[in-house]
């Protein structure tokens, strides 16, 4: 069985990711791919607390749909292996 996933950027930037999940659940996908691009609110994401990483599990657990792959473009902003000290200390990607 082949699985059919929809990428987080294809879907309303408002939502919630409980919201976001269901969104996904709705329309027939399998899972959702997560973005983590360049910008400050997804770049965050690489620093979330226990607590916010809980709350998607608990969506995850409650949709039944899963977060099987990411999508990392943050490194655009930030280079993997960049000799910028100020960007290296900030960000560590």
């Amino acid at each position: 069985m082949s699985l059919i996933g929809l990428y987080e950027k294809a879907t309303p930037k408002a939502l919630s990711w409980s919201e976001r999940l269901q969104f996904v659940k709705d329309r027939g996908f399998d899972f959702i791919e997560m973005s983590i691009d360049e910008s400050d609110e997804r770049l965050a994401r690489l620093e979330w607390n226990q607590a916010q990483r809980k709350e998607i599990v608990e969506a995850i657990y409650a949709s039944g749909i899963k977060i099987l792959s990411l999508c990392l473009s943050g490194h655009r902003r930030f280079p993997f292996g960049s000799i910028d000290e100020k960007s290296a200390s900030t960000r560590c990607i």
